[in-house]
């Protein structure tokens, strides 16, 4: 695709690899369906050069702007999901749903926060923007009540696999907007946890932990700017502890996380 004149059909290829067994997932990015005939024809001659390629599907995004995918996703291939084992955790991840980009500081990141709920042990906790459920699923224990909540319906069918073949209990996932479940849930968890996109919570949410009363929080990010602007906005909060993670190597990106707990009466 040339973004200068417009044309051509190929605008990205997204491939991804779930380094514990050699499979991967394969998605072309094109402007319109004009193409999805052509890797059709081919696609049996290249699963057979390529023996661990599970899963080919084709993302048509015919915008001409600065956005990676579009909303229609067209499976190629008789399986939809490869599997992402992370911290020894089955993850199972289809071609739309968000994973982090690099799987072995994705792990650390999960323990880290695993290592952190653990040191406050609550009895309850959401996972807002829950994704595939990576940390819903560290941070419970069969004890412990947990709830993840995440806009994609693919997203939590994977994260509901996920569970039932771990087999543990107290972990529910919903398909659901962050924002509007926390202002229609009562009563509050003893620790959230958000993972949002670079956008960050925004000040719907920002306003709602600053009066909740929630006692701990959990916030990862990959965008120090819109943490910033969040965790200003909640003057009862202070950061405990802190980790950088280089989870985008060789850029000036990152992922942050972030322990907070409440240390002044919440804002009436």
């Amino acid at each position: 695709y040339d973004v200068t004149n417009r044309r051509g059909e190929l605008k990205f290829i997204l491939l991804t690899l779930a380094e514990h067994s050699g499979d991967c997932m394969l998605r072309f990015v094109l402007r319109s369906h004009e193409a999805i005939a052509r890797i059709r024809k081919h696609l049996p001659g290249l699963l057979a050069l390529l023996p661990g390629l599970r899963v080919v599907s084709v993302n048509v995004q015919p915008e001409h702007k600065a956005v990676l995918e579009g909303a229609e996703e067209v499976v190629l291939t008789a399986e939809r999901q490869i599997e992402m084992r992370i911290n020894g955790l089955p993850l199972h991840l289809a071609p739309r749903s968000f994973f982090q980009t690099n799987s072995c500081v994705a792990a650390a990141l999960y323990a880290q926060t695993r290592d952190w709920t653990d040191s406050i042990d609550p009895s309850n906790i959401w996972d807002l923007y829950c994704g595939v459920g990576g940390f819903a699923l560290h941070v419970a224990n069969g004890v412990r009540r947990v709830v993840g909540i995440e806009s994609s319906a693919e997203a939590i069918a994977s994260a509901r696999r996920s569970r039932d073949e771990i087999g543990i209990a107290g972990v529910r996932f919903e398909v659901g907007d962050a924002t509007a479940f926390v202002g229609d849930s009562n009563p509050s968890p003893d620790l959230v946890i958000v993972n949002p996109p670079r956008r960050g919570i925004g000040p719907e949410l920002s306003r709602w932990l600053e009066t909740s009363s929630v006692q701990h929080l959990i916030y990862s990010s990959c965008n120090g700017d819109s943490l910033a602007r969040d965790l200003a906005m909640m003057p009862s909060w202070v950061p405990r502890k802190a980790r950088l993670l280089d989870m985008f190597p060789h850029t000036r990106h990152y992922e942050v996380l972030v322990l907070l707990d409440r240390v002044r009466p919440r804002a009436s």
